[in-house]
């Protein structure tokens, strides 16, 4: 293990090296300090709003944050997979690819445009009628009417954010990531001041988005001019079309597939377990994305086949089941403890705690879910196969809903915070029973798939840490920096477990 990491290193030293290998690195080390910064930064956006806001308005922002997203989908429908896909192919031609890639690039522009005003205007016009026949909750209609142009903003930063991949220049994405998450919070903190409500909220990521965008731009701008001006060309636009298709269709469904069971939640109970659940979520997901590299892996994906790709998604699979394995089982000793300290015990109230310990131990498995998840879309992406993870989601997405409906109305008769453990059992079936779907698909079509020894060697060492996070607890019953020796410590039993596993082999 010792030996990998000085290698690594090595590698990252010789600037002169332009081997894939380097730029993978170098690419995932500039996408996890961006991950890390965009969670470390949404996290501390998402304490100060918990603490201010309380659970009932946290819970009524999340909901109306999940109808936005979930509009917002319309204005992708796979165009930034799309992007760094066929960007990624145009540029391996070098010169000749040029004026393909700028024709590629004008063509996807365009489409983008054209989905991204009319999500946005629909989202407006159809407010009132979501907020008031839909949830029953008219205080919902001015923060969905600031949410429409957010979308249109939101849907732009994505598109620029999502040409640095192909060109490899991911630094400019975390310098981005940077000043949006401070100019995101120093606003938040200067404008809740002057108005105390959700539109105001809307309004903070308004304006750090806008700024975000404007950094961007200044970049493309200067230093890729040529992607945006100059002569363009007839383009395939059936394959292109044929491959947005699929894609179209996996856009819209991951988003309802993410936001399902805030929807449900907020159809049958109050606004204050959509809170304790999202506070949930708002810990799981970001340690999900933070191993999440399928922006990093589609255009190393598309540029290498055969042996190569064998060789490439069996090393990224080795290294995401490695820290995924015990990032879940570890989140799911201390989630709640990590609740209570940022959010306070307001979102783990006594006479809900049980139902919410549950729910927080049955979501910390989506940290692994999510990982591999990404990897295998990668993988299907740059291969032109969406069609296949698409028509797996579509249907996972239908038995997310079935299993959300009767689970809730089962838990109901036991009282409102078992929706919270219903919404979160019917969240994992659905969800696991779609990787083990795509993960048989993949092995038939590729030849590639999960290997037993990468799962079940993190695991051994998981349940070793998992014993001594039990045993510290158990004796010790530590406080807040005790906490934070306790986990350095099992991480550093995890490593040593696994070292050793690896050993006898």
């Amino acid at each position: 293990m010792f030996g990998k990491i000085k290698n690594v290193l090595k590698i990252l030293r010789n600037k002169k090296d332009k081997s894939l290998t380097r730029q993978t690195i170098e690419n995932s080390i500039y996408s996890s300090t961006t991950g890390v910064v965009s969670k470390i930064g949404g996290l501390i956006f998402t304490i100060l709003l918990a603490r201010i806001l309380m659970p009932e308005l946290f819970g009524l922002y999340n909901l109306v944050l999940s109808i936005v997203l979930t509009i917002a989908t319309f204005t992708d429908l796979g165009i930034n997979s799309a992007l760094s896909r066929y960007l990624s192919e145009s540029l391996t031609k070098g010169k000749k690819g040029e004026i393909e890639a700028r024709s590629r690039v004008r063509f996807l522009f365009n489409l983008k445009l054209f989905l991204t005003f009319g999500a946005s205007l629909i989202l407006f016009l159809l407010a009132p009628t979501i907020a008031n026949a839909i949830f029953k909750r008219p205080e919902m209609i001015l923060p969905i009417y600031f949410g429409s142009l957010y979308i249109f903003l939101l849907s732009f930063q994505g598109f620029l954010s999502t040409f640095f991949y192909p060109l490899k220049k991911l630094k400019y994405n975390l310098t981005s990531e940077i000043i949006f998450q401070i100019s995101k919070i120093l606003l938040f903190i200067v404008l809740i001041k002057l108005y105390l409500n959700i539109s105001t909220v809307f309004w903070v990521l308004i304006l750090s988005t806008t700024i975000s965008i404007l950094f961007f731009l200044s970049i493309l701008l200067i230093k890729q001019r040529k992607l945006f001006f100059g002569k363009i060309a007839p383009i395939e636009r059936r394959r292109i079309s044929i491959f947005l298709g699929w894609t179209m269709l996996l856009s819209l469904l991951i988003p309802i597939y993410s936001y399902v069971n805030t929807f449900m939640l907020g159809l049958f109970v109050e606004d204050k377990f959509i809170g304790y659940f999202n506070a949930i979520l708002s810990i799981v997901i970001p340690i999900a994305a933070f191993l999440n590299f399928s922006m990093v892996l589609l255009p190393i994906f598309t540029g290498i086949s055969g042996e190569r790709l064998v060789r490439g998604f069996k090393k990224v699979i080795k290294y995401v089941t490695m820290f995924a394995i015990p990032a879940s089982i570890g989140l799911m000793f201390v989630i709640i403890s990590i609740i209570k300290v940022l959010y306070g015990m307001t979102y783990v109230p006594l006479e809900f705690e049980f139902a919410i310990i549950l729910s927080g131990i049955l979501l910390s498995f989506l940290v692994f879910e999510g990982a591999i998840l990404g990897t295998y879309f990668s993988l299907f992406n740059s291969k032109e196969k969406v069609k296949f993870p698409a028509l797996f989601l579509l249907g996972m997405t239908f038995v997310n809903i079935v299993l959300n409906y009767f689970f809730i109305k089962f838990a109901l008769q036991y009282g409102p915070e078992w929706t919270l453990v219903a919404v979160s059992f019917a969240t994992v079936i659905s969800r696991y029973s779609n990787l083990g779907v795509l993960n048989l698909f993949s092995k038939k079509k590729f030849g590639l798939s999960i290997d037993k020894k990468d799962i079940i060697k993190p695991l051994i060492a998981s349940s070793i840490m998992l014993g001594f996070l039990f045993l510290f607890n158990w004796i010790f019953n530590p406080g807040f920096w005790l906490s934070g020796l306790m986990i350095i410590l099992a991480i550093g039993i995890y490593f040593l477990s696994l070292y050793l596993i690896n050993k006898k082999k």
